[in-house]
């Protein structure tokens, strides 16, 4: 059996959702390849999609938000933009490289490619069975178009009356949840994991992050959380953005303060801290909740990440930094409150799926089955 894993590069959490599902694919045996459908296809569409989306997210926020609510709310506006992401070129190249990878199955973890894959299905030109992976808690607009695919996996079953309202078919959904990779399924104890990293065992820790590229005013939670004299140590991941940490390493802080870059380690910095001070990306909140983490979520990009954070407000699993509600705020709420902390785990207890990687793989062996 071989499988392809597509995805586009607009932030991280798309492809690493891909290489999570890969990774459980690689321990049963299959064949699994994760490619880039534009950088494959159309080298043009893949600089402007990544490119501008970072642009857009860091320069233009008003304007994303408003693109993505046209979207969300017009169908009219979301045909128009699915003629730039999943046209008829597209969809030629992409079926000519099909022919050459030759998969049993096609998974898809960002909605861009799985319209283009839709659109061949429509066409009569792909017989191969799809699976379209929704990575955020909610329903991005471009996955209404993806009706042809033979499932379309979600976060939650907590979020099937919203994809049906969204006219997904309801034998369609599978709310199996976003993969994480295997690391991230197992859970050290606090005081092993503080050790292994170097860090106090017997000091609690408040881990900030901005996601892969550092996003969010990570200087300005680390200073205010410092003010606060907690007693607790402060760990910074700031991903890719180089100038952001150094900028924290010379930061002066009356807290204990470590500092890293990227790291490939985020599971065990997660099983040391008590509590996560992050960016609502889909794939850094999963990571969170099969780490039993609860949340403080800032600085999210609008649309999908607000929508992200309303899922996990609702479920008791986070609370959110606002103009009115500062990160002081958050952490005292937490760090005052064990009974919160653990009424939050306990909430996380019912809506995190750490198989989910081990269900969507069965999923699509059991297609290939048929």
């Amino acid at each position: 059996m071989r499988a392809l894993l597509l995805s586009v590069t607009a932030g991280y959490g798309h492809i690493s959702t891909a290489k999570a599902i890969a990774e459980e694919f690689a321990s049963r045996g299959v064949e699994a390849h994760v490619e880039d459908l534009y950088q494959q296809i159309s080298r043009l569409t893949y600089e402007i999609i990544d490119n501008g989306y970072l642009f857009a997210i860091n320069h233009l926020k008003s304007a994303f938000k408003h693109g993505y609510a046209q979207m969300e709310n017009s169908e009219m506006m979301r045909r128009l933009a699915s003629v730039f992401t999943s046209n008829d070129l597209i969809a030629s190249r992409l079926a000519r490289r099909l022919h050459e990878a030759d998969p049993d199955v096609i998974i898809s973890t960002h909605p861009f490619a799985g319209q283009v894959l839709n659109r061949l299905k429509e066409q009569g030109k792909l017989r191969i069975p799809c699976i379209g992976v929704i990575t955020d808690y909610c329903i991005h607009p471009g996955w209404e178009d993806c009706g042809a695919l033979e499932y379309i996996v979600t976060a939650s079953e907590l979020l099937t009356y919203v994809a049906e309202k969204k006219h997904i078919r309801p034998e369609q959904i599978a709310p199996l949840g976003i993969p994480a990779r295997r690391r991230f399924r197992t859970k050290t104890p606090k005081d092993e994991a503080r050790r292994a990293l170097g860090f106090d065992e017997d000091r609690g820790i408040i881990l900030i992050m901005g996601g892969s590229m550092g996003f969010g005013n990570m200087i300005n939670n680390v200073s205010a959380v410092d003010h606060m004299d907690t007693g607790y140590q402060i760990v910074c991941i700031c991903g890719n953005n180089d100038k952001l940490r150094k900028q924290l390493t010379y930061l002066k802080t009356n807290s204990p303060i470590t500092v890293r870059g990227f790291v490939d380690n985020v599971d065990a910095y997660m099983d040391a801290a008590d509590c996560i001070v992050t960016k609502p990306g889909g794939l850094t909140v999963t990571e969170a909740l099969c780490k039993r983490l609860p949340m403080i979520l800032v600085n999210p990009i609008p649309g999908h990440e607000e929508r992200n954070v309303e899922f996990l407000m609702n479920n008791g699993a986070a609370v959110r930094v606002s103009p009115t509600f500062s990160v002081c705020e958050a952490v005292y709420y937490i760090t005052r409150n064990p009974e919160r902390l653990e009424y939050m785990s306990r909430c996380i207890e019912l809506i995190a799926k750490p198989d989910a990687a081990e269900r969507i793989c069965g999923l699509a062996q059991s297609l290939c089955g048929r």
